[in-house]
C-alpha cells in the first residue's frame, strides 16, 4: 500500500492501476484492469471494442494528444487528458504529443460564440518553449513524442491547402455544433476558423495516430482525423473523450482567460492556496480526474471525511506531485497561518508609490492587487478590501498611504506598501 502523509497522520491510498497491472499474473483479472485503466475519468470510447482488442492483442499504439500553446501555462484542466496518456504509456505505449502552433494562430473555435483572438507568432513561440518541461511532469520523457505541427504545414503551399480543403465538404464542415449555433443565432464566423478541424485532423495522418485522447468539446476536430485518415489509406484512430474540469470559481470550464485555472508552473503557496478555494462540490471531481486515489477512498474521503480536512489533503497531493514534499508542507504551513489563524504571509510583495492623496481604485490597481478600476469598485462594494485590517466601504474614498501599511483584497491577494 502507498502511505500519503498528511501532518501528523497518514492514509492509506491504493497502488497506481498501471502498478497493480504489472503485478497481476491473471490474465482475465489484468484484462479486467486495463479496463479500468482506460475507463477511468472518461466520457466516452470511440470503437471501444476495437481499442481493448488493440490492447488485449499487445498492438504497441501511438497515442495522439494535441495541445495549443494559446498561453505560457498548462493547467490542471489539462493534465486529464496528459494523465490518460500516461496510463498508456505505462502499459507499453507512446504519447504523441502535437504542440499546435498552426492551430493556435487561428484559435478553437469549439463552443465559442465569437471569433478568437489570433495569436502572434512571437506569443506562440514564447508559450510553446514553456510547454515540453510542464508536459514531462506527467509523462515519460523515453516514450514521449513531441511534434510541432510547422514540421509539416510549413512545408504546404497553397495548392496543398486547396487538396486538403477538398477533402471535406462544406455540409460536414457546418455540421459541427459551433458553426451551426453561430448561424442560428446569426453570429458571424470567419472562413478560417472552417480550417481548424482540418488541421487537427490531419496531424492524426502525418503522425500515424492509433488512438487520440481529448476534452469531449474536441469531439468533431478528432472525429475529423478519423476522416481524414481512412481517406488517407489508414485505419482510423481510436477515439478517447475525457471531461472538462470545472475552475475555482465553480461554474466554468478551467480557462486562462476567465482566470479560474490553476497552473502547473505556479509557485507551491498559490497551487495550494487555490485548490483549496475550490467550491467542496468539486472536491470528488478533482480526487477523480487528478489523482490515483481508488472510487472506494474517494467516496470515503468525501462523504465521511472533514470537509476543511478532505480539501486539504488534495490540495497537499496535487502540489507535492508537482513541487515536491517539503514545499507542500510549507505552502500548507503558510495557509494555515493566513487563513486559520488570521496573519499576514511572510512573503507579501512590496510596492513603491508616491505618497500622495490618490482614490482607493487608483491605489488598488498602482498596488497590482486589481486589474482594473471597475474589478476595484467591485470588490470594494462587496467589502473585500482592507488596509491594515480596516475595511474600505466607500469606493469613492481617496487615502494618503502610508510606508509599511498592509493591504489585503479579498482573502488571497495582500501587498506591503513602500513610499518612495
Amino acid at each position: 500500500m502507498l502511505k500519503i502523509y498528511f501532518r501528523d497522520r497518514f492514509i492509506l491510498a491504493s497502488p497506481l492501476y498501471y502498478m497493480s497491472i504489472k503485478k497481476t499474473s491473471d490474465t482475465q483479472a489484468t484484462q479486467e484492469l486495463v479496463i479500468q485503466v482506460i475507463e477511468r475519468g472518461v466520457v466516452e470510447i470511440i470503437e471501444k471494442d476495437h481499442l481493448l482488442e488493440a490492447l488485449r492483442g499487445g498492438k504497441k499504439l501511438r497515442v495522439k494528444f494535441g495541445i495549443d500553446p494559446t498561453a505560457p501555462d498548462i493547467h490542471l484542466g489539462h493534465t486529464i487528458p496528459l494523465w490518460k496518456l500516461r496510463h498508456f504509456q505505462e502499459l507499453g505505449h507512446t504519447a504523441v504529443i502535437i504542440i499546435g502552433d498552426y492551430t493556435a494562430s487561428i484559435g478553437d473555435p469549439s463552443g465559442k460564440d465569437t471569433t478568437r483572438h489570433s495569436l502572434s507568432l512571437k506569443e506562440i513561440k514564447n508559450n510553446s518553449a514553456l510547454y515540453k518541461n510542464q508536459i514531462l511532469k506527467i509523462l515519460k520523457k523515453d516514450q514521449t513524442e513531441l511534434h510541432f505541427q510547422s514540421e509539416w504545414f510549413n512545408k504546404f503551399r497553397l495548392k496543398d491547402i486547396l487538396e486538403l480543403t477538398s477533402r471535406l465538404s462544406v455540409s460536414y464542415l457546418l455540421s459541427h455544433e459551433t458553426f451551426r449555433k453561430r448561424l442560428e443565432n446569426e453570429r458571424p464566423f470567419m472562413a478560417h476558423e472552417m480550417l481548424y478541424p482540418l488541421l487537427q485532423g490531419y496531424d492524426s495522418v502525418m503522425v500515424k495516430a492509433d488512438v487520440e485522447v481529448g476534452a469531449s468539446e474536441q469531439k468533431f476536430n478528432i472525429l475529423t482525423g478519423r476522416v481524414l485518415q481512412k481517406q488517407a489509406g489508414m485505419e482510423p484512430q481510436d477515439v478517447v473523450l475525457t471531461p472538462y474540469l470545472i475552475g475555482t470559481d465553480g461554474a466554468q470550464k478551467m480557462s486562462k482567460s476567465l482566470g479560474n485555472y490553476i497552473g502547473l508552473s505556479e509557485e507551491p503557496n498559490s497551487m495550494y492556496g487555490k485548490l483549496m478555494s475550490i467550491p467542496d462540490a468539486l472536491v470528488r471531481d478533482y480526487f477523480t480526474y487528478l489523482t490515483e486515489l481508488s472510487k472506494e477512498e474517494i467516496q470515503n474521503l468525501v462523504e465521511g471525511g472533514n470537509p476543511r480536512a478532505t480539501k486539504a489533503l488534495l490540495a497537499h497531493i496535487i502540489t507535492e506531485f508537482y513541487w515536491g514534499k517539503k514545499d507542500a508542507d510549507e505552502a500548507a504551513e503558510e495557509f494555515d497561518r493566513v487563513f486559520a489563524q488570521h496573519q499576514i504571509p511572510s512573503d507579501i510583495p512590496a510596492i513603491t508609490i508616491s505618497k500622495k492623496e490618490i482614490n482607493i481604485m487608483d491605489f488598488l490597481v498602482a498596488l497590482n492587487l486589481v486589474p482594473s478600476k471597475s474589478e476595484a469598485k467591485r470588490m470594494v462594494e462587496q467589502r473585500a478590501v482592507f488596509i491594515n485590517d480596516e475595511i474600505i466601504e466607500d469606493w469613492r474614498q481617496t487615502i494618503t498611504p502610508s510606508d509599511g501599511s498592509v493591504v489585503r483584497v479579498g482573502r488571497r491577494k495582500f501587498a506591503r506598501v513602500r513610499i518612495k
